[in-house]
């Protein structure tokens, strides 16, 4: 059975890559410490809050239309199908977390009641359940097959390891040598790799991602979704899990490239959060500002992607705004239609 050290794999995390990271982290949070007294910021943590369901459960291969994140989302329409329950139990477990990740514990308890909370409203009785047969992390391969990338922990295993990484993660908390964003990567990674649960792991895996970094002071994901930019990164989240889930069982898994991706995501978040602050702050008119966010773009971007940038601009202002720079040629557009972008001339 699997042995876990989460001290010492913590401690061996402190190699410059690492170190480089965590500063930069730390330079942005103290430098978006005002981001909750900023304009209309109920705005802007409606758009993470969408945009965290939304990828995580993509990630977890749970898509919902359009139309239907609109009613669901927006006119507060009742789900309808599985993956619109799942969908909506996400986005309630997020709820969950905001409301008591200050006093409440980290314990398998929790755990479980975040999973329980993806599948309460369609299946109770399989949320906040452990695993009763092997399962498998596999990848969607383009043909329609799957590629096993990880053989998870037996279900007989599932309490033993997972209680010993909370205990030994809650020990790591207390201790001042081990970094807090160091320790939550180590931990999703082992959580993964234990995958106690038939279905839902990932999802759960990214919900505690967001209840500790909130817990410990990294509240990034409440304005910028940490979960987003996984899924914008999906191929190489994939390759970071593989990577350090190779020898696992054996003991002899390299932390490092997850814990490295984990943190380069926390970082974007941060940068984009600064830039949502930095442009939005202009003193210009929305016309400039759009340009600007169309301009500095290093590849073409959508209108939803503008919009959600310019959350304190009202999106007709915003579509006037992109008509108007089209026809003075000081933008153009790269492709039209329902998936229109919008690239720098």
């Amino acid at each position: 059975m699997k042995m876990f050290d989460l001290k010492g794999a913590v401690l061996g995390l402190s190699k410059p890559s690492i170190v480089s990271l965590l500063n930069a982290i730390e330079l942005y949070k103290g430098k978006t410490l005002s981001v909750s007294k900023i304009k209309k910021v109920d705005a802007l943590k409606s758009i993470a809050r969408r945009s965290a369901v939304l990828a995580s459960n993509a990630i977890g291969s749970v898509y919902i239309t359009e139309e239907r994140e609109k009613a669901l989302f927006i006119k507060g329409s009742q789900p309808q199908t599985l993956e619109e329950h799942m969908v909506c139990g996400y986005s309630q477990a997020i709820d969950l977390i905001n409301s008591v990740y200050k006093f409440q514990p980290f314990d398998r308890s929790f755990i479980s009641t975040l999973h329980y909370y993806i599948y309460k409203d369609y299946n109770p009785d399989f949320g906040g359940r452990f695993k009763d047969s092997q399962n498998y992390i596999q990848e969607a391969m383009p043909d329609g097959s799957f590629r096993t990338i990880f053989v998870s922990s037996a279900p007989e295993e599932v309490l033993p390891l997972l209680d010993n990484l909370i205990y030994q993660f809650n020990l790591c908390a207390a201790d001042e040598d081990c970094n807090k964003l160091v320790l939550i990567a180590t931990f999703m990674l082992d959580f993964m790799c234990i995958h106690p649960y038939n279905h839902g792991n990932g999802r759960v895996s990214r919900l505690i991602l967001d209840f500790l970094l909130k817990k410990f002071g990294y509240d990034v994901d409440e304005y910028y979704a940490v979960g987003y930019l996984m899924r914008q990164h999906l191929g190489e989240y994939i390759d970071a899990f593989e990577a350090s889930s190779k020898n696992w069982h054996d003991n002899d898994n390299d932390y490092e490239p997850f814990v490295t991706f984990i943190l380069k995501r926390i970082l974007e978040a941060y940068r984009k959060l600064d830039y949502i602050m930095e442009v939005n702050a202009l003193e210009t008119t929305s016309e400039e500002k759009v340009l600007k966010v169309v301009v500095d773009s290093a590849t073409p971007i959508s209108k939803n992607v503008v919009v959600n940038i310019l959350y304190a601009t009202s999106q007709a202002t915003i579509e006037k705004a992109l008509a108007k720079l089209l026809k003075e040629g000081r933008i153009q557009l790269i492709t039209k239609g329902r998936y229109s972008k919008y690239f720098r001339t």
